[in-house]
């Protein structure tokens, strides 16, 4: 199985040269690159909640959007891997070295300061095939939306310590029992384990249990959008019947005018 091993870099402070950044899976270097970027990129994503209400003496529509914006290396790293050696159980290293800091007589005057985000580990048929994708950030986002309708509930979308998808970013939530310092200076390794879970394998951080379903975030609808173009709105649509007492929740993704893949749920 192919898979994209993708890393946002960006020398945030610099001193003397660019840093190197080596990259290794089980102990084996599989790139080499300098981090020679010092721009950021702002990115974005959107979500709408359209309530309608029908009844005999009553109809009423409210459209709340919302919009979320990240601030991410404006370069990135997209290094293409063979899973097919990988055991369940996997480790991937992120090495930087000469990261250096001015030291004179016990003062640093100057220093080289690194940020890596995001890093993302996504099977290569997900993220080539727009529709597979859509699907899966369609139905995790209805498991978000349905958690917080169902005031936190303990159900298989609930659990709190289920890892992010497809890795890490420098931006936490509520919902992650562990987060990986993605901005350093100096010369630094830093490690994540790679676990296969639903058939795929993935990023973990330390003593993360995999349990339940994945959790992904709203920092990769940003980026995902921005790296491909592809632009969508996230969409809760609420339906309710004040005569039966009904309603219906839709969530689904609309692309410009274009609405893909709905899903109801009564």
């Amino acid at each position: 199985m192919k898979y994209y091993l993708i890393i946002g870099y960006q020398l945030v402070e610099k001193h003397k040269e660019f840093p190197t950044v080596r990259v290794y899976i089980n102990e084996q270097l599989i790139d080499e690159f300098d981090c020679d970027n010092e721009q950021a990129t702002e990115i974005s994503s959107q979500e709408i909640t359209d309530v309608k209400t029908y009844g005999k003496c009553h109809n009423m529509g409210r459209v709340t959007i919302d919009t979320f914006k990240y601030s991410t290396p404006a370069k990135y790293k997209v290094i293409e891997l063979d899973s097919s050696t990988w055991l369940d159980d996997g480790e991937l290293m992120i090495e930087v070295s000469n990261n250096n800091s001015n030291y004179n007589n016990g003062f640093m005057t100057k220093e080289s300061q690194v940020w890596l985000n995001p890093v993302f580990l996504i099977r290569k048929d997900m993220y080539d095939d727009k529709s597979i994708l859509y699907s899966i950030i369609e139905k995790l986002s209805y498991a978000r939306q349905k958690q917080r309708r169902d005031n936190g509930s303990r159900a298989k979308w609930d659990s709190k310590v289920r890892p992010r998808w497809p890795g890490f970013n420098s931006y936490p939530g509520w919902n992650y029992s562990k987060t990986v310092e993605l901005h350093r200076g100096g010369n630094f390794e830093i490690k994540f384990n790679i676990k296969k879970k639903h058939k795929i394998h993935m990023l973990v951080g330390d003593n993360l249990p995999i349990k339940g379903y994945f959790h992904l975030d709203r920092f990769f609808l940003a980026w995902y959008q921005h790296h491909s173009k592809n632009y969508f709105e996230v969409v809760e649509e609420k339906i309710l019947d004040l005569d039966t007492g009904t309603d219906k929740t839709n969530t689904y993704l609309k692309e410009k005018s274009k609405q893909i893949n709905t899903r109801d749920e009564d």
